[in-house]
């Protein structure tokens, strides 16, 4: 049974769990995990990742009144909620600041662009957001499971526990690539052969970036984990 004092280790800088310090920690990649928040019956551990910056999880470990772990749930921080309240007023900002400047002649030719953009931007967030979550989740366990390794080897040897390495070639990840990565390219080839040619350089180069995000991430982490 993992005891308070145990995840008390794992807390290299302790600090509040608020706006100013989720958005200092997303300024760079945290190798020293974990920052956290130590209250009575509780405690809150994160770090920021390679792609997640801002929007890494927090991770809420719960004790009961004997300093036993009895629960573990994962959240948003306060600086990845605030981003997305930002990046939503950004978004219609963008949207009704393109339809003013069209005179709202024919609104759908500026809604749907930006749209499909703004869809295209949150899919590929999400899959990356998805992805690197699922990584700090693996590695707490690990860590958790490793202290109760030490605490007890012996019933670890009884058991014969053999950790389990994720799988980057599973079914389901090979299915996500057979479609996001010819999604990404058809964009590429709209932004280069479409709105490039037709002036449209700054949307273009926009859109080939944000193509770009998935595939350069998830060749990243495919080559962390060999």
């Amino acid at each position: 049974m993992i005891d308070k004092t145990d995840i008390l280790k794992l807390v290299v800088q302790n600090k509040k769990s608020n706006l100013k310090n989720h958005w200092k920690d997303s300024q760079s990649y945290n190798t020293t995990k974990y920052s956290g928040e130590i209250k009575p019956h509780e405690i809150l551990l994160w770090r920021s990742s390679h792609f997640l910056r801002g929007a890494y999880p927090i991770f809420y470990l719960s004790f009961d009144q004997s300093d036993k772990l009895i629960g573990i749930k994962i959240g948003k921080n306060p600086y990845h909620k605030f981003l997305d309240k930002i990046l939503m007023v950004f978004f219609f900002g963008i949207l009704l600041m393109a339809m003013i400047l069209a005179k709202f002649k024919n609104p759908f030719i500026v809604i749907i662009p930006i749209a499909v953009i703004g869809i295209l931007v949150f899919t590929l967030q999400s899959i990356i957001r998805k992805s690197e979550t699922k990584y700090l989740i693996d590695e707490l366990k690990e860590t958790i499971k490793s202290i109760e390794n030490l605490k007890n080897p012996q019933m670890a040897k009884n058991e014969q526990i053999k950790s389990e390495e994720i799988k980057e070639w599973s079914f389901s990840k090979i299915i996500t690539r057979l479609i996001a990565y010819p999604f990404c390219l058809l964009v590429i080839w709209f932004c280069i052969t479409g709105l490039i040619p037709e002036g449209k350089i700054t949307q273009g180069i926009f859109g080939i970036i944000v193509a770009l995000v998935y595939p350069i991430s998830d060749i990243l982490i495919i080559l962390r984990k060999e």
